[in-house]
């Protein structure tokens, strides 16, 4: 099996040893993240890593494998008569989408694909796009809105063609779609290599009749308008229903913008298949952070899950990967959902 040595480079400097680890990653995160710690006799070895800075270039790694490329957030240090601490946080390339304003000169783009405009945002912070969905054609008007950072941008560009945007261990940008990173090599079986699971199954979102309402203003020349016109704007709804509850929760939205039978109806899917979706999502845990192939667990991987205290016999989402280490071991949590949690309209 590859090495599970956890390394940090930074100015050319390999760092290992960590007491502690914690490195997460997940596809509604636009940048993973990483803390770790060495704790040592004052003022032992650990000092070296004093040589650390916040804003210094980072690299991290799990054996071979490359995690995280980024930047170090803070390096906080405790200390007491026997013993100095100094964890090291930091995150993805990516965080400064998250962080820093969107930056453009003319803060509107026209006729670019997705993946165009999402360079132009990225690329004024050192941040590289990786497409690995297709986004369709291209878009007719994107506008920056005033004061909104450059992932919140992104995120309303990725709501109009159902992608997601994400990271990956190189500190690019990834536009992906729900899944698209593949199969998982293992499957997550009772029994066998589930060590700890837990879930909400919080139903108090998850209603058994979606109701969606719209409107739409009169178009059209005069000699266009008719009986038929009329009642077809009146009639601008849709509906869809959840027989998973026994008995009977309504809920009512009114689509906002101009409103059609179709739009009504995609609202009225969604809300069905988003809300019952999240209410489903299983945390598990396993020991080590590796798939019997050798590969690494990680998020946009589909996983064959057989549980049957919670009931799941199925394919579901890994949404989101945390690696850890401490005194209780080398574990990898994962969060797992149905894709349909993703699904995205221009609501």
């Amino acid at each position: 099996m590859p090495s599970d040595t956890v390394t940090l480079t930074v100015n050319g400097k390999d760092y290992a040893g960590f007491k502690s680890v914690r490195i997460e990653a997940g596809v509604e995160r636009a940048a993973r993240s990483f803390e770790v710690s060495v704790t040592d006799r004052w003022p032992g070895s650990a000092e070296q890593v004093r040589r650390i800075k916040p804003g210094d270039a980072v690299v991290v790694k799990i054996g071979n494998d490359v995690v995280c490329t980024g930047f170090v957030d803070a390096v906080p240090v405790n200390y007491d008569s026997n013993s100095i601490t100094i964890d090291i946080r930091g995150r993805s390339k990516t965080a400064d989408l998250v962080d820093c304003a969107a930056d453009n000169p003319t803060g509107q783009f026209k006729q670019l694909k997705a993946e165009a405009i999402a360079q132009k945002l990225a690329g004024q912070y050192g941040v590289k796009v990786v497409a690995e969905t297709d986004t369709g054609n291209a878009l007719t008007d994107h506008q920056i809105q005033q004061g909104e950072s450059a992932f919140e941008s992104l995120d309303r560009l990725a709501k109009h063609r159902q992608i997601l945007m994400t990271d990956n261990g190189n500190g690019d940008l990834v536009i992906a779609k729900p899944g698209s990173g593949g199969k998982a090599a293992s499957s997550l079986e009772l029994g066998v290599n589930i060590l700890l699971a837990s879930a909400g199954f919080d139903y108090s979102e998850v209603y058994t009749d979606y109701s969606v309402k719209g409107q739409s203003s009169r178009q059209g020349n005069d000699a266009d308008w008719d009986a038929n016109s009329a009642a077809q704007m009146a009639s601008a709804k849709g509906s869809a229903k959840d027989s998973s509850l026994k008995r009977r929760r309504v809920l009512v939205v009114r689509q906002s913008g101009q409103a059609d039978g179709k739009t009504c109806q995609d609202r009225a899917n969604y809300e069905q298949r988003v809300r019952a979706a999240k209410a489903g999502e299983i945390r598990y845990k396993v020991v080590g952070w590796r798939q019997k192939d050798g590969s690494l667990w990680r998020p946009n991987l589909t996983v064959a899950i057989k549980d049957s205290i919670m009931q799941v016999n199925t394919e579901m989402l890994i949404s989101e990967v945390i690696w850890t280490l401490d005194d209780g071991g080398m574990i990898a949590e994962l969060v797992c959902i149905s894709p349909d949690a993703f699904l995205k309209i221009d609501a």
